[in-house]
């Protein structure tokens, strides 16, 4: 709920879902279940019973009604009654939800019948394994009390190893759904007519057709209609190709064959994307893998800049589809003033250019009104005068009564123009991207930061990282920042309960070998850290404490009986042992499904599940031991020798 950025977006719902759902059960828990229980579990009173409960009530109402006005019996008569309307109707209810309750019991029964034998055996089966465990459990548990350090030591290697298996560990904003189709963005030369432009996509659409692996292509050539229509990278000389393969698993594989057919035309500039998620494309800044911001004052070396750094960027394995925002421009005209003989004349260049735009552009000299709507009305050169800069600059321009030749005072260039002068923050910038072919992006941004430094850039020039790595970081300090404040909550609440600092501190060191099992799993699964199993993370932090404050709640209350610091571990570890394994077990059954990865989509659910699944079975099995051993060296140090 306190996170921003792309963390923030996605999971904001589904926090706000998850707190209000624990809410109610936690109410249903406290009101209803004590209800129902009752109900399941009361005691047949006899008929005896019930007449003496009577008498005791007219006893004390004789007791009572000695002294009293006799004008309060009508009151008290009321109330009485307005109790009994009351108990009525919560019986009424009570009816009503035991009938129900027991009306879906009795159909869910009729309905397993058949699978009653199979039921049966499984949980013979689990019985057994449990007793089984269990024993193993405790003679475990007494052998790692007597070893503490060597117990201590090894979980903390455990950590340590994993500390360094996290760092390289891949990681990546959202984790890539399995492609059956990509994109191609194709860009001719500028010169190049509709015409030209469709043939050429002709020609790959022939080529792709006759692969075995493609299954089918779709092309859009030229300007196109609806909200696209306003793009302005679409254009005559634009087409954009939809390819669809067979198999997810041959994607690469064809975009890989493309990119060598595309080498035999050098003219043109492609970009290659794979299929996205419909919420990653809502919610990345681009499709590209890899983004870079060149940042500086004079385009030319920046474009200069940007070329030389494209070319490195090349020579990394994995990178692939290099390109810039830098597109070939229309060729302008480059009207330069020459300053000498502006200081000749005394004349501003201000008044020479607005000359110039008055010429060919026109210059308003009235306007027409129609109702409303107002024409403005321009004056300017003929066609035929303005049509060629020669003939402009061979009039004069009017000084003082005089005329000095125009080609006296500016000159000009035929140069290619920029098609697009891109700022930020008002800085000219230029963009460089790339897609990654077989890496993750954390496993190229070294490389890429090395070949940054080899660049010579001159003073006031930098090299930025955006796109994917920019909202990675962003996201991932934001999940940080949650996972801090998630456990410094739980620590606050769990001191609160237990009046103590010391025992919420204990508990607190499940998470972070509840952190070591995720970490675990992921690589295990072949997944990778991103946005969505950091997240499964944090949601980790408020469920590993769940056993752990069940177990050390449970030997406070045996030592407060007098028993001894061990015997109360020991009995608590056997008392707990069930309802700490039930709870973990259902917990990881109902994540199973998601861990799966089954139907289209999948994926962006995976890390998350996994994630919470391995973290919660290896926080289990330290809670069973782990948190007992801590418990008594910490509890060790304040009892006397007759309590341990």
């Amino acid at each position: 709920i306190y996170i921003h950025g792309m963390a923030g977006q996605l999971f904001k719902d589904q926090a706000l879902t998850v707190t209000f759902s624990l809410l109610a059960s936690l109410f249903v828990s406290l009101t209803l279940l004590p209800m129902l229980a009752s109900r399941e579990l009361q005691l047949d009173v006899s008929r005896e019973t019930r007449q003496a409960r009577f008498k005791d009530l007219w006893q004390q109402f004789i007791q009572w009604s000695p002294g009293r006005p006799v004008y309060l019996i009508p009151f008290l008569f009321i109330i009485w009654l307005v109790k009994r309307v009351f108990l009525l109707v919560f019986l009424v209810v009570e009816f009503l939800v035991s009938f129900l309750t027991q009306g879906i019991v009795l159909v869910v029964h009729y309905l397993l019948r058949p699978l009653k034998p199979v039921v049966n055996r499984i949980f013979t089966a689990y019985n057994r394994l449990y007793h089984s465990f269990a024993e193993w459990y405790h003679r475990f548990l007494l052998i790692a009390l007597d070893r503490k350090a060597k117990v201590l030591g090894v979980s903390v290697l455990i950590l340590l190893i994993t500390i360094g298996v996290g760092i390289f560990l891949p990681r990546e904003l959202l984790p890539k759904p399995q492609a059956q189709s990509f994109e191609l963005n194709l860009e001719t030369p500028v010169d190049y007519s509709l015409e030209q432009t469709a043939k050429v996509v002709g020609f790959i659409e022939d080529w792709l057709i006759a692969l075995p692996e493609v299954k089918d292509v779709f092309s859009q050539i030229g300007v196109v209609s609806g909200m696209e229509a306003y793009n302005p990278e679409i254009s005559l000389n634009t087409a954009r190709l939809y390819v669809e393969v067979k198999s997810p698993r041959v994607v690469d594989q064809v975009m890989e064959q493309l990119r060598q057919k595309l080498q035999i035309l050098p003219e043109l500039n492609y970009s290659l994307v794979k299929e996205q998620s419909t919420l990653a494309q809502f919610l990345a800044f681009s499709t590209a893998e890899v983004g870079l911001k060149i940042k500086g004052d004079d385009l030319e070396v920046l474009q200069g800049l940007a070329k030389e750094l494209s070319a490195k960027l090349k020579e990394i394995p994995g990178v692939a589809d290099v390109r810039t925002n830098l597109r070939k421009g229309k060729p302008v005209y480059l009207v330069k003033i020459k300053t000498e003989a502006l200081e000749k004349y005394q004349i501003s260049p201000a008044a020479v250019s607005s000359f110039l735009v008055n010429a060919v552009r026109g210059r308003i000299a009235s306007r027409f009104n129609e109702l409303d709507k107002k024409y403005d009305i321009r004056v300017r050169w003929e066609e035929s005068r303005r049509e060629d800069l020669d003939k402009i600059l061979d009039t004069s321009y009017p000084y003082q009564g005089t005329a000095i030749p125009l080609r006296d005072l500016v000159a000009y260039e035929l140069v290619e123009g920029p098609q697009e002068i891109r700022r930020e923050n008002q800085q000219r910038e230029v963009l460089i991207s790339a897609n990654l072919q077989g890496r993750k992006i954390s496993q190229v941004i070294p490389e890429i930061r090395k070949k940054i430094a080899e660049l010579n850039l001159p003073p006031k020039y930098r090299v930025e990282f955006g796109g994917e790595q920019e909202e990675m970081a962003r996201s991932f300090r934001s999940l940080i920042f949650a996972l801090s404040l998630a456990i410094l909550l739980v620590y606050m609440i769990m001191a609160a309960q237990f009046e103590s600092l010391k025992h919420p501190f204990i508990i607190i060191l499940t998470l972070p070998m509840g952190l070591v099992g995720s970490i675990w799993a992921l690589l295990i699964t072949g997944q990778t850290i991103n946005v969505i199993s950091v997240i499964g993370m944090v949601v980790l932090a408020g469920i590993v404490v769940n056993d752990a404050i069940v177990k050390i709640d449970y030997t406070n209350q045996l030592r407060r009986r007098g028993i001894p610091l061990r015997s109360a571990i020991m009995e608590a570890s056997r008392v707990r042992l069930r309802p700490i394994l039930m709870t973990t077990v259902t917990t990881v059954l109902g994540l199973f499904p998601m861990a799966l990865g089954l139907g289209r989509g999948s994926e962006l659910q995976q890390p998350l599940a996994i994630a919470v699944i391995g973290g919660l079975l290896l926080a289990t099995f330290l809670t069973l031991v782990l948190i007992p051993l801590i418990y008594e060296l910490v509890e060790a140090q304040t009892a006397g020798p007759s309590q341990t």
